[in-house]
């Protein structure tokens, strides 16, 4: 998909590649209301199934990926997709998968005073680690430039009905990539409840982080039809 911005205006894009075990959720950037619509509906219906006892919950799931990709797309996002990933069972199919593991991945573009990549990318990492004292922070150097990596837990516990609890953790692996040569920048974000998982996600976000790449300039007559089943990602940074 290719969302441009006017010639004139246009910022330096970035490219990167997801592989096919991720399936885009619509933010609407790029789309009119009926088409924003129209994609938010096929999401829903590749996601539930057509059976037509699930109609409620294509509709409850349009519902939430409509209200939540407006606040998304407030703070700077240009990409989501749920990634569905088999764990364990042979590669041939003769063995089933042990489990079905899911981790949703959010592409972010921030504004950020950004006077050079590698004393941004320091700044951004002293900050991190002295933020949360908790979390792993490392300085990396990709193909695109400097970044950070961070990983971060989170739990959250729900007081149910007769005084019961229901304990839920959650990890957060984000790289962090500020442009070669704009105040902004790039922020990708794998989260999952699977927390047993967190190894094969950090491998998964890594191979994404090493097909970034800056610099591309995409006009306003550049669009080409978007191609939902591609896995090459191409956005313009707004």
């Amino acid at each position: 998909m290719t969302a441009p911005l006017p010639e004139e205006t246009a910022p330096p894009a970035f490219r990167f590649e997801v592989g096919p075990e991720f399936h885009e959720m619509p933010l609407g950037l790029g789309d009119d209301e009926e088409t924003h619509g129209d994609r938010l509906r096929e999401f829903a219906h590749d996601y539930w199934g057509g059976q037509e006892d699930l109609e409620p919950l294509r509709l409850l799931t349009r519902a939430v990926q409509a209200a939540g990709a407006q606040t998304l797309v407030e703070g700077g996002a240009v990409y989501q997709a749920i990634g569905v990933f088999p764990i364990g069972g042979s590669t041939d199919g003769t063995e089933p998968p042990e489990r079905i593991s899911r981790a949703t991945l959010t592409v972010s573009v921030r504004e950020l005073e950004n006077p050079d990549p590698h004393l941004t990318a320091a700044g951004i990492s002293e900050v991190l680690a002295q933020d949360d004292g908790e979390s792993e922070v490392q300085l990396i150097t990709l193909p695109a430039g400097p970044g950070i990596v961070r990983v971060a837990g989170s739990r959250s516990v729900w007081e149910l009905p007769d005084e019961e609890e229901l304990e839920q953790f959650h990890v957060r692996i984000e790289v962090w990539l500020p442009f070669p040569s704009e105040d902004r920048l790039l922020l990708l974000c794998l989260s999952t409840a699977d927390v047993r998982d967190l190894f094969h996600y950090q491998a998964v976000l890594a191979d994404i982080a090493d097909t970034v790449a800056f610099g591309e300039t995409v006009g306003a007559g550049d669009a080409e039809p978007a191609d939902h089943s591609a896995p090459l990602s191409p956005f313009t940074a707004y």
